[in-house]
């Protein structure tokens, strides 16, 4: 099911907090309706005290302000001017002749689930800025992955030294070049190098996908096969296998 951000729908992919969620819209339609109820409203209790035949005039008075609501309103709140409120988070998307103008749209996955919270807090924050601004996308990246070094049991200080711990317990070679890759490329956005992010989008969209790859293989992939391990395996066979691996 696509939930990419699209005019006027219900539902979408918010491209602030990258959680599927139903949309609030508002524009000059939502203007002109809100006004003409809130003067509905002011003339109810007025309406229920008067004589019938007032009342015509009344609702003719009422229609003619409505018609004038409508007419007027788009001096206010311009025709091809929407707001879309997400709510999950409450952030706004703005939009203008029917394509989304805020936040910059960007084709980034949501973060990994099992990261911690405040990986996946920068993961958000990175793919907001990474249109405008892929050097600091990347370093927010580059920081991300230091947490995540420090989720796995490292020290998350030092992120070289904590791939070479991860190396010498017999890390993939797969995963050590993912993480050596959002190494250099991170340590490139805060202390520029050889590569050359000033126009580097493309680069920083791929190191998304990198460090879930990174989280997915490090992270998901084993909790998943625990759980798995933990519900069929029968206990008395746990104990076997236990006892013949000397543990």
């Amino acid at each position: 099911m696509d939930l990419s951000p699209k005019f006027k729908s219900d539902k979408f992919q918010c491209p602030h907090c990258l959680v599927a969620s139903q949309q609030r819209w508002f524009d000059v339609d939502n203007a002109s309706g809100a006004a003409n109820n809130i003067l509905k409203h002011v003339f109810y209790d007025y309406r229920k005290h008067i004589q019938g035949y007032q009342q015509k005039a009344i609702e003719g008075f009422i229609g003619e302000v409505e018609s004038a609501n409508n007419r007027h309103m788009s001096e206010f709140v311009p025709d091809d001017f929407s707001v879309a409120t997400c709510s999950a988070c409450g952030d706004i998307s703005i939009w203008v002749e029917k394509e989304i103008v805020y936040p910059k749209k960007t084709p980034v996955a949501p973060p990994n689930a099992d990261m911690d919270q405040e990986i996946q807090n920068l993961y958000v924050e990175a793919s907001t800025i990474v249109v405008d601004s892929p050097k600091g996308a990347t370093a927010l990246l580059r920081l991300a992955l230091q947490l995540l070094l420090k989720q796995l049991g490292k020290s998350g200080k030092n992120i070289n030294n904590d791939i070479k711990a991860l190396v010498a317990e017999g890390l993939s070679p797969k995963i050590q070049q993912a993480l050596d890759l959002l190494r250099v490329v991170g340590n490139n956005a805060v202390h520029p190098g050889q590569i050359d992010l000033e126009d580097g989008r493309e680069i920083a969209l791929r190191l998304f996908h990198v460090l879930n790859f990174i989280a997915d293989e490090m992270i998901s992939k084993p909790k998943e096969l625990d759980l798995l391990y933990s519900d069929v395996v029968p206990e008395e066979t746990k104990k076997h296998i236990n006892e013949r691996d000397g543990k």
